[in-house]
């Protein structure tokens, strides 16, 4: 999955971009939007058109930012972008931005970075003036460093735009595609609402399987040694999700052992879920909202409309809110690992989609090499790097993150997680965690150890139980779990 500008977007005729590009012809604004290639050659265009297009043109040095002045008084700043919304004028958006910029109240931040949508880059320097005015920061020059920074800085102070936000915001993202508005006016927290961005597809946009086919792994000859796969086992069945496949559709809904369950895998976070499909008598199928929150997917199901939070399985919108999914363990490690330990596994087959190449490491190339951002998200603790991949647990009432690459490097680690001790154990790619319970262990008890699916098997025989923990960048889990603990630490 490519998420390129709106030019590049256009010439492969997005509905949403193309709007906005009829309104603004000359000067599209760059923004994370979501491609689907066709071919290897295809994907590498519009990977490097993507490079190319991340910072907005600067302005000819002519270009005045100064605003005409805007009849409307503080209290009318709602209304008024309102009526831009009814009848989208440019002209109207540099003194919108400025009279907001004026009033010194971050409640419209959200308002202006929204706005971005409409914007060109010349218009948006009133914006970002504006923005600049709100927070006392001059910020990054760059537009498209100044959206995301700007953006965290609405996420870091839980800016509350006030109630009436809402209906701006679902107006708005109703242009884009009109199930948007329906999604968002279920939301009752304006600063949650303002949080969520347009992960740039329409509901459904990114196509997620459904009880994909699953072959043998003579038949999966393709398959290398060295790429990475998701490892699941549930009620004895062993399954193959490679990540050639779930890079590009994100969602599984699937059965395995004899469970609903969905394999949820949100490329921009990096974070792969096991979650049961089951809630109570129903068995949900989910799909992408298109939405985003800290740059992390949101789904929905398609029985009732309801918002998940893809790291939590908590819903926090529709008939479902307050839900908890459940989780089943999930291993991230190399493909021919999995099938050393799991010589029984099946591999989830190659849909028949010619959209994309399905080549190891093909999707998210560059967003993966480098420590860039594409979306607003919380700050976060500088002892790990924001987009380090850490193993994840979430465990009687206390949660951890460790940095997989360092546990690599060192080795087996015996760690406290609130109240308790755990194991983190790496596998090429990932880690398991493993519960210590009432044994007293120090480092030499783990000399010789086996780490199986169930359970870490100690020299002596001694069996801990494994623990359903997770992966994700760690960006991610800090915004969804900022009491966490992390290790190492320093």
């Amino acid at each position: 999955m490519n998420r390129t500008s709106w030019v590049g977007l256009a010439a492969l005729g997005v509905a949403a971009v193309v709007l906005l590009l009829v309104l603004f012809p000359d000067e599209a604004i760059d923004s994370a939007v979501e491609a689907r290639p066709t071919s290897a050659e295809q994907q590498a265009a519009e990977e490097a058109l993507r490079v190319t297009s991340t910072t907005v043109p600067a302005p000819p040095e002519t270009t005045s930012t100064t605003a005409p002045a805007l009849e409307v008084r503080p209290g009318e700043l709602h209304d008024a972008a309102m009526g831009f919304l009814a009848a989208p004028d440019p002209a109207v958006l540099m003194p919108l931005f400025s009279a907001m910029g004026e009033t010194g109240d971050p409640r419209w931040i959200p308002y202006i970075l929204d706005l971005r949508l409409y914007a060109t880059a010349e218009v948006f320097l009133a914006g970002h003036h504006g923005l600049q005015q709100i927070t006392g920061d001059p910020g990054p020059e760059d537009l498209v460093d100044a959206h995301r920074y700007y953006g965290r800085w609405m996420y870091d102070n839980a800016v509350n735009p006030g109630a009436e936000y809402v209906d701006f915001k679902a107006t708005l993202y109703a242009a884009i595609d009109d199930r948007f508005g329906a999604l968002l006016r279920q939301i009752d927290d304006p600063a949650l609402v303002a949080q969520l961005q347009w992960g740039g597809v329409l509901v459904g946009g990114i196509p997620e399987l459904n009880d994909q086919d699953a072959i043998s792994v003579a038949a999966a000859d393709y398959m290398k040694p060295d790429e990475l796969t998701f490892g699941a086992v549930v009620n004895g069945a062993a399954r193959s999700y490679p990540h050639r496949i779930l890079d590009h559709h994100e969602l599984a809904n699937d059965t395995l052992g004899g469970e609903s369950v969905a394999l949820v895998n949100c490329t921009l976070c990096r974070t792969g879920v096991l979650y049961s499909r089951r809630v109570g008598d129903a068995v949900l199928d989910f799909q992408t909202s298109g939405l985003l929150w800290n740059s992390n997917k949101v789904m929905m199901d398609r029985q009732t409309g309801s918002l998940w939070e893809q790291l939590t399985g908590e819903a926090f919108a529709g008939a479902y809110t307050g839900t908890v999914l459940d989780r089943f363990p999930l291993t991230v490690t190399l493909y021919g690992d999995w099938i050393a330990e799991h010589p029984e596994t099946d591999v989830v087959a190659i849909p028949a989609d010619d959209r994309y190449s399905y080549q190891p490491g093909d999707a998210y190339a560059d967003y993966y090499g480098s420590d860039d951002l594409w979306f607003p998200t919380f700050s976060v603790p500088t002892a790990i790097r924001e987009k380090a991949e850490v193993a994840t647990l979430d465990w009687n009432g206390a949660q951890l993150a460790v940095d997989v690459s360092v546990l690599a490097e060192q080795g087996p680690q015996i760690l406290e997680v609130g109240d308790g001790i755990v194991v983190a154990v790496p596998t090429n790619g990932g880690a398991r965690l493993y519960s210590v319970g009432d044994s007293a262990l120090v480092g030499t008890d783990l000399v010789g150890a086996e780490a199986e699916e169930e359970y870490l098997v100690l020299a002596d025989g001694t069996r801990l139980e494994r623990l359903v923990s997770g992966h994700s960048f760690w960006f991610a889990w800090y915004g969804a779990f900022p009491d966490t603990a992390w290790w190492p630490s320093s």
